[in-house]
């Protein structure tokens, strides 16, 4: 999808895209190997440019270039290209901006970072090397938390929070509230706990000594994290057919496809 996608390109939004997709350009090679269509003779060059930059940036991974020129609406469709570069992530605080657990996945599996037993440098190395961060309302949240804990630390240039993408597609509430309506599940130990539960586990742990509530608060931070994957494939696979059925189009890649992911 993202080397299908042309809303970076100067004066070009959401209906010329289409107009491009329906002309026959339907990735950045066409419009390098095309001579310029009349109604678009005056942006052509600057079009071939920005087309040959692209693929450039995008033959050696470099993410920071999209997110720096795409807005951020349209960074789903980085989705299937850097996923395999993706960190999956949550944070739990102690009823301030305080963190107690920072919950990520990656390609290495799920791991739980827990203030005064871990040390977070492992947590920095893998947020620092990957390309894509992925929340469920993490621009409001986990975000300035991790900021506010670790000012020193380079967070992924693409950041998608699954929340404002699936409230697109019909999809409202919180994380469990969504999971619900998409019929994801979680373990007893769990359900029905909420943010104020995962505070209260905490202060039980660190006043009272209780192993048991620290391990629920561990239960509790992975399975904040571990429905996000397939919430962010679900999103990319229903954005994708919204913009199907709008460009009228059939050459989209669905996430899975063949099409070459990059670095």
């Amino acid at each position: 999808m993202l080397t299908r996608t042309f809303l970076h390109f100067p004066q070009v939004g959401e209906r010329r895209e289409r107009a491009l997709w329906r002309f026959g350009f339907c990735d950045w090679h066409a419009i390098v190997r095309s001579v310029a269509p009349s109604p678009w003779r005056h942006l052509w060059d600057e079009w071939q440019r920005e087309a040959e930059a692209s693929l450039e940036a995008y033959e050696v991974g470099n993410a920071a270039y999209f997110a720096m020129r795409l807005p951020k609406s349209a960074w789903w469709r980085a989705i299937p290209d850097f996923v395999h570069r993706a960190v999956f992530l949550d944070v739990e605080t102690d009823g301030t901006h305080r963190i107690t657990v920072l919950g990520i996945a990656d390609s290495e599996g799920y791991r739980a970072f827990v203030r005064g037993q871990d040390n977070f440098d492992e947590a920095r190395e893998r947020l620092e090397s990957a390309k894509m961060l992925v929340t469920y309302g993490g621009s409001h949240f986990d975000l300035p938390v991790l900021r506010a804990n670790f000012p020193d630390w380079q967070l992924p240039p693409l950041h998608l929070d699954l929340c404002p993408l699936l409230r697109r597609l019909g999809l409202r509430g919180g994380l469990k509230a969504v999971e619900r309506q998409v019929g994801l599940s979680r373990s007893p130990q769990t359900d029905g706990l909420n943010g104020w539960d995962a505070v209260h586990l905490w202060w039980r742990y660190v006043d009272g000594g209780d192993e048991r509530a620290l391990q629920t608060l561990l239960c509790y931070n992975r399975e904040d994290v571990m429905p996000l994957p397939t919430l962010l494939a679900l999103a990319y696979e229903r954005l994708w057919a919204q913009t199907l059925k709008a460009s009228q189009q059939t050459f989209l890649p669905m996430m899975g496809s063949k099409e070459r992911r990059t670095g």
